[in-house]
């Protein structure tokens, strides 16, 4: 008792006389704190004792004294501070400890807790989106440490290995479970809410709808604003992995292309997490998304989607295998295109995640009875029967040491499927593999359509003389978007601000410019508005980069005058196809 009086006292502190909601928060953020930080004493103290390793004990020391200390800020009524600081000590002891306990913890496990404290715990909107992005580059950086050894890893003997694997594993997964439930009770305490409120009088149901509707449209604007600052760092980190890899496969320098290509998965990885984050707020906004049928290639779209997986998937040993009956599968369709890529790389993605190491992923298509039928087959361990059912449930998922996955990806590609006129079925044998296959109306296109450029290698000196100008208010952005077409043979001019812009081209004339969406000072509506107006300037190709990933905002930008819309963070192959389209020019890569 006496024990439990002493924690409510310290779960409470600079908690009085606030209101209700920051009251919560404030107590989360204080247990959060408590039970880290007894934690860190608890496990130091013992994996010292086994290993006899003193910068555990001295790593676990200064964490718990710190998390202690994140309580005295919330005593001192700095709650902003103190959510922020806490923040920034998990990421810094997952680093850490993440570093020199490769060899026995899957640090990385860690992303739902990080990731997750940030969305909960941290109230100001700049802090909250910098953790977020301190949590992305945290669990970058373990990737990358993990491969190329820079920080090395403590070895212990067979005993003390086993005790630290287990032990580190209850904490992860006792962390997890506390930041769950945090959200279980929240989302209850909404419920309860709600309940209460539709037994009141119609005025106070219509009140708190309109509460309802307000938080949501809040919500909305947050995660606009919270994928656009996340692209952007995200946009430097994908540029510098692409140019790092093209170096190396240069160089021919086999070392650094496997790390290269460890760090462009991570990226693809990280993005894949925001879309369906994304994808899953506009599901529950009950937004259901207007299918575009439009005539593509679909052979050339099943090879683009394993050509890019097999970049995630090479970070396993796994090889993907396409296959398809040429004389059975038509050479175009008509369907989303969009939709269905979504759907081709949830489904691809999450079979690489779970197929063995070493192993074969297989992405078949073919034709049965006016129906086309795509699957995607994993070497995995199987689903049982039982899980099967529950498997398109947002949320659900396995434990994987690949990535830990959101939950999302299944649950989205099923809503998206149902859109389509389709659904996704499961076969699994436990201990051989499953199977997902999508089946949805065979509408074959009579009419021939433009295929793809295709990429092909050429002497850069092919680019030499285009102008390009770049119109970007992020510098790492800009600088390594130069890079790239500098190595093109471009003359690159560039800009940070709209005025800028519009100062440059004055007097620089480009064949092809590419412009950010949003600018310190001005929209990228207004270039377009200004270049359609110039005499010299209007059968200049403007594509639009944006971190903008929304169907309203690419048809607002195409209708403004854009002559293609490219989402970050920027795939090079695409940018160069693109290029190509408007330049008249091989395709370089």
């Amino acid at each position: 008792m006496i024990t439990m009086g002493i924690f409510r006292a310290i779960t409470l502190t600079g908690a009085d006389n606030i209101e209700l909601n920051e009251r919560s928060r404030i107590i989360k953020v204080n247990i959060l704190a408590c039970v880290t930080g007894v934690m860190a004493f608890f496990f130091g103290t013992l994996f010292y004792i086994i290993s006899g390793k003193l910068s555990i004990f001295l790593g676990t020391l200064v964490e718990g004294s710190a998390c202690f200390y994140v309580i005295y800020l919330n005593k001192q009524r700095k709650y902003d501070i103190s959510a922020f600081y806490l923040q920034m000590i998990h990421n810094a002891a997952t680093l850490y400890f993440g570093c020199i306990l490769a060899n026995v913890v899957e640090a990385s496990l860690l992303a739902i807790f990080l990731i997750g404290t940030s969305l909960l715990i941290v109230k100001d909107k700049l802090f909250r989106t910098t953790c977020i992005v301190v949590a992305l580059i945290t669990l970058v950086l373990l990737e990358v440490n993990r491969f190329s050894g820079i920080i090395p890893p403590y070895d212990f003997n067979p005993l003390t290995h086993v005790v630290i694997h287990y032990s580190a594993i209850m904490v992860i997964v006792s962390l997890n479970i506390l930041i769950i439930m945090f959200y279980v009770k929240h989302n209850d305490a909404l419920l309860k809410a709600q309940q209460q409120h539709a037994e009141n009088l119609e005025q106070q149901v219509q009140n708190r709808t309109g509460e309802l509707e307000k938080a949501n449209h809040y919500k909305s604007i947050f995660l606009r604003e919270t994928n656009h600052e996340i692209r952007v760092p995200l946009n430097a980190i994908h540029s510098i992995s692409q140019l790092l890899l093209m170096d190396a496969e240069r160089n021919n320098d086999t070392a650094y292309i496997k790390h290269a290509e460890h760090l462009c998965a991570a990226s693809h990885q990280a993005l894949d997490v925001i879309n369906n984050v994304l994808e899953l707020s506009r599901i529950e906004a009950g937004k259901l998304h207007e299918v575009h049928n439009e005539a593509f290639a679909i052979r050339d779209l099943l090879e683009n989607i394993v050509g890019t997986g097999q970049y995630i998937a090479k970070t396993k040993g796994v090889r993907i295998v396409l296959d398809y009956n040429r004389r059975q599968l038509p050479s175009h369709l008509v369907s989303d295109k969009i939709k269905l890529t979504q759907i081709i790389n949830n489904l691809l993605f999450n079979a690489v995640k779970f197929t063995a190491n070493n192993s074969t992923v297989t992405l078949s298509a073919n034709v049965e009875n006016d129906q086309c039928r795509i699957s995607v087959r994993d070497q995995g361990a199987g689903i049982s029967s039982e899980k099967i059912a529950p498997i398109f449930d947002p949320f659900i998922t396995e434990w994987n040491s690949f990535s830990g996955g959101t939950g999302l990806g299944l649950h989205i590609a099923q809503h998206l499927a149902t859109l389509l006129g389709g659904m996704i079925s499961v076969e699994s044998v436990v201990g051989i593999g499953t199977i997902f296959s999508f089946n949805f109306p065979l509408q074959a296109c009579a009419m021939p359509v433009q295929t793809a450029l295709e990429e092909t290698r050429a002497d850069e000196s092919l680019y030499a003389g285009v102008k390009v100008m770049i119109i970007e208010d992020d510098d790492m952005s800009r600088i390594y978007l130069t890079k790239y077409l500098s190595r093109l043979g471009c003359e690159v001019a560039s800009s940070g601000t709209g005025m800028e812009s519009l100062e440059l081209l004055q007097h620089f004339i480009p064949d092809i410019i590419l412009a950010d969406r949003h600018l310190p000072d001005m929209d990228a509506e207004e270039i377009l508005t200004y270049v359609r107006s110039a005499a010299l300037l209007q059968r200049v190709p403007v594509i639009v980069i944006s971190g903008d990933v929304f169907e309203e905002d690419k048809v607002a930008t195409l209708e403004a005058g854009a002559t293609a819309y490219l989402i970050k963070p920027i795939d090079f192959k695409l940018l160069n196809i693109t290029l190509s389209k408007y330049l008249n020019s091989p395709a370089l890569l």
